[in-house]
């Protein structure tokens, strides 16, 4: 289809509901997210100056590119790969901002601009920062499309982890391999546990969790030049008797000074459209206040996709210093 077709050539409905990854519903619920959209449209309303050029990374339906206009901004790119970016011109047009956004339907990665942007803003995140091609995307932008003393939207995300407590959860993920008609499943069982999922619609209460939350790793847009992401070693306290099910992973985004959100337990405004990353143990551990935990994760950048890599040791405290649990697991054994 011809970039220039417009939504009253052809249904631009149809169009969107057959994106490679995204319907128009999903499109929807990351605008209906006004704890993700207020803070984008708030650091936007910042930064945004009237001879701004921005260019907008993964632009969807546009919303990010009409914010800019409508804050003054004098050119944008709105840059898209799917066909969502027929009916984000339609929406321009009926704003009166078609004359401002060049639409352009490819990858980031693929095309050279006139121009450098005074600011990019992206939202190419998926549960988790770490996530297909989107720190390489930020890291080319940055160097290629961004001018002198250019601005990124967001600037960082700040990835936390902590082990919790949740057999609802973890049981959803178990009980189908439960030898269903008596037949056994356990390599099934195995594969199931070395997959993190998203824990979509669940809230993680901070009662959830069974050790202080942990800094895992820092992701600087501003001068982050490789995607994969690790840290050394975390160890912590278990801060309360219970039982360990898995790790959560969950981050919080800094757009501008002092602007943001996160999609963690301890936010009072969460923004929802993310979900977290629940990383599930082999097994469930029992564990006391004063165990210790070592958690080493690593998430691992290859041809398009992370392989994420998570070992759990805990440590019971008392004299004896016995290992309650040693489980190395990898997406790497498991399977989609």
């Amino acid at each position: 289809m011809a970039s220039g077709q417009s939504g009253r050539e052809s249904s631009c409905f149809a169009q969107v509901q057959h994106c490679k990854m995204y319907s128009i519903s999903d499109y929807g619920e990351m605008i209906a997210d006004h704890v993700r959209m207020d803070a984008y449209a708030y650091a936007l309303k910042m930064a945004v100056k009237p001879n701004s050029v921005v260019l907008d990374i993964g632009t969807a339906t546009g919303i990010h590119a009409l914010l800019a206009c409508k804050f003054g901004a004098e050119k944008v790119y709105a840059v898209e790969s799917n066909d969502a970016i027929h009916l984000a011109r339609e929406l321009a047009e009926a704003n009166g901002f078609a004359g401002r956004i060049a639409f352009i339907q490819d990858l980031s990665t693929d095309i050279t601009l006139p121009e450098k942007a005074d600011i990019i803003v992206s939202d190419l995140r998926g549960t988790l920062p770490p996530f297909g091609q989107h720190v390489l995307a930020l890291v080319d932008a940055r160097e290629r499309h961004l001018a002198a003393n250019g601005l990124l939207i967001p600037r960082r995300d700040t990835l936390w982890t902590g082990l919790v407590e949740r057999q609802d959860i973890y049981q959803d993920l178990v009980n189908p391999w439960d030898r269903p008609y008596g037949l056994n499943m356990d390599a099934a069982r195995r594969y199931a546990l070395n997959n993190w999922s998203d824990d979509g619609t669940d809230i993680f209460r901070p009662d959830s969790l069974l050790m202080s939350p942990q800094i895992w790793a820092i992701l600087d847009y501003t001068s982050i030049q490789e995607p994969n992401v690790s840290s050394p070693p975390l160890i912590q306290k278990v801060s309360r008797s219970g039982t360990a099910h898995g790790i959560l992973i969950w981050f919080d985004a800094e757009l501008w000074d002092g602007i943001g959100f996160s999609n963690g337990p301890h936010s009072e405004r969460s923004a929802e459209v993310y979900g977290r990353g629940f990383f599930p143990l082999l097994e469930p551990v029992p564990v006391n206040e004063g165990d210790t935990i070592v958690l080493e994760i690593s998430a691992e950048y290859k041809d398009g996709e992370y392989n994420w890599h998570w070992h759990t040791r805990i440590l019971a405290d008392n004299e004896s210093g016995k290992v309650k649990a040693d489980f190395m697991q990898s997406t790497s054994y498991g399977v989609d």
